[in-house]
């Protein structure tokens, strides 16, 4: 089943895609299908130029470049070519000349539009928290947009919940790596929110978290292709997801662990 230009256009605007909004997009865009007669390099086109069209020279459009496979090796990072491992419009999206890319070794988002500097540039050398990409935009309440996934599996700002709320099976590590900046290499300190080593963790897909924001809020899904796109504030993600992790801070996993060496 095709779709076409027109139906990605009343698809975002049903989500809430509209001029001045901060909108961070992520997904598996393969899984839509095909737009009829176009490459993969025109679909993702597509996809760029609508959300830029109905996000106005106001709006701001913000994805994920993460490049984790670089992790504790010597690999050195680089701003501006280092790929992103955030699948293929995340990877389109870092390749435009306005591009801005957030300074992480690992861990980093990419913005273009109105609010593409104070998102991206200045970030905290941590994945989460104050002063990160997260931060800001939950600030700005952008709408987040899971595009061929469900949002559940897609989620990623779960993180920034638990690193507010300090879960007790995860910890900050420090990665020293080699980074390149104007053409000198160099070392720097970059962090992320690991879990305990040791600790039995079994994820429940964020089940609990999304069935009590579906509750409480709107998660919005709209049929595109041979899939769905879903979309929801993240602010209303944050305000439903710390609550929750107040009352549980294991909601995140199946069930609470029974190995808890941070005890120790």
């Amino acid at each position: 089943m095709h779709y076409s230009e027109r139906d990605l256009r009343q698809t975002y605007r049903e989500l809430g895609v509209e001029r001045g909004r901060v909108v961070y997009v992520t997904g598996n865009f393969g899984r839509l299908g095909l737009i009829a007669g176009c490459s993969k390099e025109q679909i993702l086109a597509a996809h760029f130029r609508v959300l830029r069209d109905l996000l106005g020279a106001e709006g701001t459009l913000v994805v994920p470049t993460h490049s984790f496979s670089i992790c504790n090796t010597e690999s050195a990072f680089d701003l501006e070519y280092t790929p992103s491992e955030t699948g293929a419009f995340s990877e389109f999206v870092r390749c435009r000349p306005e591009a801005v890319r957030q300074f992480h070794a690992f861990s980093s988002r990419v913005a273009l539009g109105a609010e593409a500097e104070s998102i991206c540039r200045h970030c905290s050398a941590h994945a989460y928290g104050h002063h990160s990409p997260f931060a800001r935009m939950i600030e700005r309440d952008a709408l987040y947009v899971s595009v061929g996934m469900p949002a559940a599996h897609s989620a990623s700002i779960v993180h920034q919940a638990e690193f507010a709320m300090g879960v007790p099976y995860r910890y900050t590590k420090e990665f020293e790596h080699p980074v390149i900046e104007q053409g000198v290499t160099s070392k720097r300190c970059f962090y992320l929110y690991v879990i305990h080593h040791g600790v039995d963790v079994v994820r429940d897909k964020n089940r609990k978290i999304f069935a009590e924001f579906d509750r409480r809020f709107d998660l919005k899904r709209e049929p595109l292709g041979l899939g769905h796109v879903e979309a929801f504030s993240m602010c209303d993600f944050m305000t439903s997801t710390t609550e929750l992790m107040r009352r549980d801070p294991y909601v995140w996993l199946e069930r609470p662990p029974r190995e808890r060496p941070y005890r120790r």
